[in-house]
């Protein structure tokens, strides 16, 4: 039997009385502080965890890696060694951003402060274990590319990256043949247009010279990317992600009337997920005490489409926990909720912050037919849009993971 409205009902309240609430934002404190005081009494404790964060680090990383191959792209035809220490900077920024998750360019942007929000529920007896449930808070910006070519996400990043990695090979292997035969008179400059004329200029080319008509496509694709993920109009975030804190707040009502023997649950509303999960970056760093008995099911876009458990994100290379994915599966085999596990090829979430902090965490989340988030950073994102039978699903699945982790324990 589902409960009509009743989940939907918290991401209508804070859409209405909150709105979009962007990574450090004053809506996004708003919203912690009501995630908060719907905590309060239904845990045993409950603290809100400040830390400071550079909201637009992730749309920054964009334009960065735009203007940089831009400049390696020009400078390739008069300085290619130039070219080259640009193109392979570039990339080393992105893989350890995106890769390995470090804060490489946020000192280039304003600093704001977020909040994590984490409401403990004591057990019964001993704690031998600690469940933790977590969403996120913050809301997204419009990327309008994630509804005029979704399918193609990976590939039209792949195609980008592609490119500046032949512009920087070509730039070394450039560079590599003026050290060893003096190059050609395109090493003139642009002066070499005036001295000697267009024509003899053009066939002073290189071979590996004509290739650059491919870097060529992919700065197009690059300036494309980002005209069409770069943008200052927040989405209302109702599925991603207030679906999930429906969900875990609605958890908590009921833990907290039957409490778990042996399990101790938390209940975690991380802000700041937008700009490269920073909110469960923090919260690893800062809680590496439970990492040895605690399990995080994290949940993101649960109101709407087929449900899913993300085991790897490939574009961050990010293997999620064998040993929570196992652990949501048997739930929904006992709860008779069909799931299955997904690697995704475009995005991540929190849980990829927390396994990189050493915490076995893994993501149960809303797939559409590209197997990748729903209604994500669209306009549609609304609560009117969202499927009041997928949250009490979920609901009852975590319950069930649960059940499984308490009577184990």
């Amino acid at each position: 039997m589902i409960e009509v409205g009743a989940l939907i009902d918290t991401v209508k309240e804070i859409c209405s009385s909150i709105g979009p609430r962007p990574a450090g934002s004053e809506a996004e404190a708003r919203a912690a502080e009501l995630i908060r005081s719907r905590l309060e009494p239904l845990c045993d404790e409950v603290v809100v965890e400040e830390f400071r964060v550079h909201p637009r680090v992730l749309q920054g990383l964009i334009v960065f890696m735009a203007l940089m191959y831009l400049a390696a792209f020009i400078v390739y035809f008069l300085m290619p060694p130039v070219a080259f220490l640009l193109g392979i900077t570039s990339l080393l920024i992105l893989y350890l951003s995106r890769m390995r998750g470090k804060a490489v360019l946020d000192w280039m942007f304003p600093e704001a402060t977020s909040q994590n929000v984490i409401g403990k529920i004591k057990p019964r007896g001993e704690a031998k274990r600690i469940l933790v449930f977590s969403g996120h808070h913050d809301s997204a910006y419009l990327m309008p590319l994630f509804w005029k070519h979704k399918p193609k996400l990976a590939m039209i990043q792949n195609i980008a990256v592609g490119c500046l990695a032949l512009l920087t090979v070509l730039s070394a292997v450039k560079s590599a043949w003026i050290f060893l035969y003096g190059g050609s008179s395109i090493l003139e400059g642009p002066l070499g247009f005036i001295t000697r004329g267009l024509t003899d200029y053009v066939l002073s080319f290189n071979l590996f010279d004509y290739f650059m008509v491919v870097p060529l496509v992919g700065l197009i694709v690059t300036f494309y990317f980002m005209r069409n993920m770069v943008t200052s109009t927040p989405c209302m975030g109702a599925n991603d992600n207030l679906s999930a804190v429906a969900v875990i707040l609605s958890l908590a009502e009921e833990v907290s009337k039957r409490k778990p023997k042996n399990t101790e649950v938390w209940i975690v509303s991380f802000g700041s997920e937008e700009p490269s999960t920073k909110g469960s970056k923090f919260f690893a760093e800062t809680h590496k005490e439970i990492a040895d008995k605690a399990l995080v099911v994290n949940l993101e876009t649960v109101g709407q489409g087929e449900i899913g458990i993300i085991s790897k994100e490939k574009s961050v290379g990010v293997t999620l926990s064998k040993e929570v994915v196992n652990l949501i599966l048997e739930a929904g085999e006992r709860a008779k909720i069909p799931v299955r596990t997904v690697e995704i090829g475009y995005g991540n979430t929190d849980a990829s912050s927390l396994v990189r902090g050493g915490i076995k965490a893994a993501t149960i989340f809303g797939m559409d037919e590209n197997e990748l988030f729903t209604l994500w950073h669209t306009p549609e994102d609304v609560p009117e849009n969202l499927d009041e039978e997928n949250l009490q699903k979920v609901k009852k699945l975590c319950m069930e993971i649960l059940r499984i982790v308490d009577s184990s324990s």
